[in-house]
């Protein structure tokens, strides 16, 4: 009981059910009848085995209708439940090891409850009442389907499946839409990876002629999903970069690239789109861009720097703990081998008082030994991770100091862009001065910007706030990069001494338990016969 769940049972709903589930590209044994959570040993002997240790578990035959109760076999890589009355695929979701899941031979009539079970490649619905294929979108490692003997009618349900680009096996047979002349060919054309199909390997002729009775669709095809297999590419590239970036704490970046490009509203925005000062913009937007790079680039290497000294840490931190346990398994292997010889010069008649305070005292002694080993261990553990601190936050400075660099640089290069429009706007405030005095030809200029070019304290003040706008949203993103950096320096050093918190309060347990509690109790044992005589 301890091991196979609780299931709600009823009544089976057909006759004769009495296969084994289908599963495509070869057969398997019969599962194993008998409760528990794996099939049993070779040589016959019943094995117990933990629930959240149990690999396989075998619940076919059991008149199952509601899969309940399957919480703490997480670990379980193959789940069998054909040959029972399942209406619902449910209460599997956390069943994530998964990677064979045999439900034929009962009553399903929808493909749902399957979204987490991210590592399934075998799954076999094999006789039950699905009348199309779906709800399999997240299980991209699925490699062998059986949906055989369902009432699967419409092509769409094969086409479903092109996109499983490592299934190799399909069973359809059995279902209306096989009876189809089109069928066959329509799955060779449009599953272009299926090795298996039916029961039968797939020919290769079969296959290039399908392909030509559908090229003009398949063209269309694959060109749709090479442009989505390009944009996914392009996604993930992008995905990928801001990953590395936000690891570096420079994620903000592009962001405030966007922001310091540009152009803006008002009466600036329409300013900064005349001809003429187009040349300025593009000029800061290199420069910009050029010192975003070098940030970028002095900041990944920082960053490459911090994990490579958190792997040299991780290194000597686990080596540190490897010798530790080591002498403690010495300390615990002595102190066994005492408690054998005297057990060996006692024989049945068991400790006598004398050799059982002696044994008592080598168990004090232990503990204090084994206390005293893991003070030590807190020292030096503790002078690991002070020096791992001190390097790490040497590093965490080095990098807002680069970044404090940056974005020094990135305010001088606004300024120096404002005085630039502000000189050129002048110009062409002058400019447009000439032309309403009618000494200059007349350009093509917006209204809005011959209205503000005609206001001289109207496109100084603009100019003055969109700097000011610009600078205010510089402080800004360093206020929060240089807070990102403290908050994650802080946040490592914390979840390290957290670490060795928790390690050594459950070492402390472990030696209390091992001392007082398992070795006392032998003791006791061992001294049981001789108290025995003496009452």
């Amino acid at each position: 009981r301890r091991y196979i769940p609780a299931l709600t049972d009823g009544h089976p709903t057909r006759a004769g059910r009495d296969r084994r589930g289908d599963v495509p590209g070869g057969r398997r044994e019969a599962a194993q009848a008998s409760g528990g959570a794996a099939a049993a040993p070779a040589d016959g002997a019943v094995r117990e085995v933990a629930l959240r240790d149990a690999g396989s578990l075998a619940l076919s035959f059991r008149n199952v209708l509601k899969i309940d109760n399957l919480v703490g076999f997480e670990r379980l890589v193959k789940l069998e439940l054909d040959n029972n009355i399942i209406e619902r695929i449910e209460n599997i979701g956390h069943l994530t090891s998964l990677e064979t899941l045999d439900l034929s031979f009962n009553n399903i009539s929808r493909i749902s409850g399957l979204e987490t079970l991210t590592k399934l490649t075998h799954l076999s619905l094999f006789n039950n009442r699905l009348t199309e294929v779906g709800g399999l979108d997240t299980l991209t490692a699925l490699e062998v389907l059986s949906v055989g003997n369902n009432l699967i009618g419409d092509l769409s349900s094969v086409l479903y499946l092109r996109p499983f680009k490592r299934l190799h096996a399909v069973n359809f047979a059995g279902n209306p839409l096989c009876q189809e002349a089109e069928y066959r060919p329509y799955a060779l054309a449009h599953l272009p990876r299926v090795k298996y199909l039916d029961y039968r390997m797939v020919d290769e002729q079969a296959v290039q002629a399908a392909k030509e009775q559908y090229q003009d669709r398949l063209q269309e095809m694959q060109e749709a999903e090479a442009a989505e297999e390009a944009a996914e590419a392009e996604r993930q590239q992008r995905a990928e970069r801001a990953a590395e970036l936000a690891a570096a704490n420079v994620g903000h970046v592009d962001a405030f690239r966007d922001e310091m490009l540009a152009e803006g509203g008002g009466d600036v925005g329409k300013l900064r789109q005349h001809a003429s000062l187009l040349p300025l913009a593009q000029e800061f937007q290199a420069a910009l861009n050029e010192a975003i790079d070098e940030y970028v680039a002095a900041a990944l290497e920082i960053g490459g720097l911090k994990r490579e000294e958190l792997s040299t840490f991780s290194e000597a931190f686990g080596e540190a703990k490897t010798e530790g346990t080591a002498e403690a398994q010495r300390q615990i292997a002595q102190y066994r081998h005492l408690v054998k010889r005297a057990q060996h010069d006692a024989g049945a008649s068991g400790l006598t008082p004398s050799q059982l305070g002696a044994m008592q005292e080598a168990n004090g002694a232990l503990y204090e030994a084994l206390m005293d080993m893991e003070m030590s261990q807190v020292e030096r553990y503790g002078e690991t991770i002070g020096a791992f601190e001190s390097a790490y936050e040497e590093l965490s400075k080095r990098l807002q100091e680069t970044g404090s660099t940056f974005f020094n640089r990135a305010r001088e290069l606004e300024g120096a862009f404002t005085q630039k429009l502000e000189a050129a706007a002048s110009e062409l405030a002058e400019e447009e001065a000439a032309r309403e005095a009618g000494s200059a030809e007349d350009e093509a200029v917006p209204e809005a910007v011959r209205t503000l070019l005609g206001d001289r304290e109207t496109l100084t003040n603009a100019l003055t706030q969109a700097h000011d706008t610009r600078v205010a949203q510089l402080d800004a993103r360093e206020d929060e990069a240089r807070a990102r950096e403290v908050a994650a320096l802080k946040g490592t050093i914390e979840r390290l001494q957290a670490d060795e918190y928790g390690r050594n309060r459950g070492a402390v347990v472990e030696i209390w338990n091992l001392v007082h509690v398992e070795h006392k109790n032998e003791l006791l044992e061992l001294g049981a016969p001789a108290h025995a005589e003496v009452a």
